[in-house]
């Protein structure tokens, strides 16, 4: 087994079967307009790796609401030169927000250190690899809109 899931699962992954609906599916009676995305870096010690602003728009005639996901891609090369297989890009935060008709709304997302970590275990220590990974932002892992990137740095 790959992982704690049935058999079932793992392996349609693997073979690049898309779900039904994916993580974040919902219905709504508005649609929304992915228009700019900022990264702000944070603490360079200890802190999160930084913040994402989205900015949406709803385009829609009625109030909604919008789950933004903000998911954080493998830095370019792989990254740690450690051979670790690691997912192509993890969900690394979320927010919600709400909009009126035509209304815009920025969804601020605070990006957590351990986004870009991983479980060391000779060292029994969470390890950041750094790199160039992208924040990417959008309405589910399928469906993402907008894209910048998140330079990582060790500090020694």
């Amino acid at each position: 087994m790959c992982c704690s899931r049935p058999r079932s699962i793992c392996t349609a992954r693997r073979e690049g079967i898309a779900p039904a609906y994916w993580f974040g599916h919902g219905l709504g009676y508005t649609d929304w307009a992915y228009e700019a995305m900022d990264f702000t870096p944070g603490e360079a010690i200890g802190g999160a790796l930084g913040t994402v602003t989205v900015r949406v728009r709803n385009t829609r005639s009625r109030a909604g609401r919008e789950v933004v996901q903000l998911y954080l891609t493998v830095p370019e090369g792989g990254g740690g030169g450690d051979g670790e297989e690691r997912p192509v890009r993890r969900l690394a935060g979320f927010a919600s927000v709400t909009a009126g008709p035509g209304e815009t709304a920025e969804a601020t997302i605070p990006l957590p250190r351990r986004a870009a970590e991983i479980w060391d275990e000779t060292r029994s220590a969470w390890r950041l690899i750094p790199g160039t990974y992208a924040a990417e932002a959008g309405r589910n892992v399928a469906d993402r809109r907008l894209r910048a990137p998140v330079p990582v740095r060790t500090t020694a």
